[in-house]
């Protein structure tokens, strides 16, 4: 598991000291964009159903890279 990519790449988040899968995302656009905090920002859902939005997240990592 590669730790410390972008959330556009990324396939956990790290919420409250623990890995989490990402089950789906808000705010980036299919060219990757992340949405600005005025649009109300970018974020993800985990597979456990935590919210997490850009401020929350503690990091990203990518299981399919090493």
């Amino acid at each position: 598991m590669k730790h410390g990519v972008n959330v556009t790449e990324a396939t956990h988040v790290k919420i409250h000291g623990k890995l989490e899968k990402i089950a789906t995302t808000w705010g980036i656009d299919e060219n990757k964009s992340l949405a600005k905090p005025s649009e109300g920002g970018f974020g993800v859902v985990t597979e456990s159903g935590y919210r997490v939005n850009m401020w929350e997240a503690e990091g990203y990592a990518n299981e399919n890279e090493s």
